[in-house]
């Protein structure tokens, strides 16, 4: 079976500060692709009460070979105390897009 893939998502705190991450993390080969996408609220309990911030979201595509890589890459480039990092398995997609993003996150690619 090939290697599976996952979309991981994780909060930043705005699209320059994911832009920077983003980038980092494709051309490290960590992940294929991250879209990002601007202008989130998001609502969350911390410190004892709800907290309301405007966020912005990568999704970020790579695979289960990567995956701790990337997350531990993520934790040291961001800016968060506990970032969100949560990856999904990819149940079903385009198979020749499956296979892009198996290989650009290959160590030899």
């Amino acid at each position: 079976m090939p290697t599976q893939c996952l979309m991981v998502f994780c909060t930043v705190p705005n699209a320059e500060k994911g832009g920077e991450i983003a980038e980092i993390l494709v051309s490290e080969r960590l992940c294929a692709c991250v879209n990002l996408m601007n202008d989130l609220k998001s609502f969350y309990w911390w410190s004892g009460k709800v907290q309301k911030d405007p966020e912005a979201l990568m999704i970020l595509k790579t695979t289960t070979d990567k995956y701790e890589a990337l997350e531990q890459r993520i934790l040291a480039l961001h800016p968060y105390r506990v970032p969100e990092v949560l990856a999904l398995p990819v149940v079903q997609g385009s198979g020749a897009y499956l296979d892009w993003v198996r290989a650009e996150t290959e160590s030899n690619a």
